[in-house]
């Protein structure tokens, strides 16, 4: 039986999470939307994604009337850039879509960013929805106003602004979630608790319904935005440094946001937790200098002042401008929390 709730958002679109809900949810937009004709209806997503949900998801809307184009791109990290975004471009033009039909991102950050940029600048933009299936995608992707591309080496330089008509977050998706995606937003709950509530953790330890979490999660950030809209910048230089340090190729995106917070605020609790979910404590294969560098030349364009993030976990969140001399001395002192080789 299909369960829905509107999630509380910052958004002027709705935002519906829930259970065995998608392709109904979908099927309203689809109805909402028609005039005269029936919209196109083109889907963008990913081989491991269709693959595992076609039957559930693509057929209940053909059984229903709605024969949507799916367009099965790459949905890797590396692969968020213009190449795909042609891929995608050549498949609409080749099914004549217009303004006045529908675009949908189906799957995981990558291919919501991808869906998202091709809406925004295709014919001048386009109506489109997102469908995230992963748990970073239903708590970050879902109210992003902004959609980001790579461009060669270089993660997330281009970016156009954006707005989906609707967000539809159906949890049933993160059943068929490998754990070591899944981790990448447990990292965003373990931030977000740091930064509101710590109790917002034992939804973790307890391995608490998804569907009640998220809704949690999106309580949780209205509050921290409302303190400090800079607070989810917290843990980011350190995050930032360990992902360019290894391009994605050793740790993922989960597992660096989940050293960065350990090192800004390490406790025992904290490490149980880690080797519960299954997130490294120590950092292998960098040095802390390596880092510390990485830091410093990110942080130069501020010169003496600097804003650094920093939360206790519950609730209280300090801005503190630092000169680069104090910057240094603070990082230096949280990498030892997650580096073994003293500096070496």
């Amino acid at each position: 039986m299909a369960t829905v709730k509107r999630v509380e958002s910052r958004c002027t679109y709705p935002i519906e999470c829930g259970r065995d809900m998608a392709y109904s949810c979908l099927i309203d937009l689809v109805r909402k939307m028609s005039s005269e004709k029936t919209p196109q209806v083109a889907i963008v997503t990913d081989k491991e994604v269709n693959g595992l949900h076609h039957t559930t998801f693509i057929s209940e809307l053909e059984s229903r009337g709605i024969k949507p184009t799916v367009i099965v791109i790459d949905g890797r990290q590396s692969s968020k850039n213009f190449d795909v975004v042609m891929q995608v471009f050549e498949r609409l033009m080749d099914i004549s879509f217009s303004g006045d039909d529908l675009l949908v991102g189906w799957g995981g950050g990558s291919i919501l960013d991808v869906t998202a940029f091709v809406a925004s600048t295709f014919l001048g933009g386009l109506t489109y929805c997102l469908v995230p299936t992963t748990l970073m995608g239903m708590l970050e992707s879902a109210e992003a106003d902004t959609t980001y591309l790579n461009y060669m080496s270089h993660k997330d330089c281009v970016s156009v602004k954006c707005q989906p008509v609707a967000v539809i977050m159906d949890v049933d998706f993160l059943s068929t979630v490998p754990e070591s995606f899944m981790k990448n937003g447990y990292a965003q709950i373990i931030r977000y608790a740091m930064l509101d509530q710590i109790t917002l953790l034992n939804r973790l330890v307890n391995k608490a319904d998804m569907f009640i979490t998220i809704d949690e999660c999106y309580l949780a950030k209205a509050r921290i935005r409302e303190i400090e809209p800079m607070a989810f910048e917290f843990g980011k230089e350190i995050k930032e440094a360990i992902l360019q340090h290894f391009r994605f190729l050793r740790y993922s995106e989960g597992e660096a946001l989940a050293f960065a917070v350990a090192s800004m605020n390490p406790s025992e609790p904290l490490f149980r937790l880690y080797d519960m979910l299954g997130f490294p404590r120590k950092l292998e294969g960098v040095s802390k200098d390596s880092l510390l560098r990485r830091i410093m030349k990110e942080l130069a364009s501020y010169k003496d002042e600097i804003p650094v993030i920093r939360a206790s976990g519950n609730g209280t969140i300090h801005k503190t401008i630092m000169t680069q001399a104090e910057a240094l001395l603070f990082f230096s002192e949280k990498l030892d929390v997650i580096c073994d080789d003293g500096g070496r």
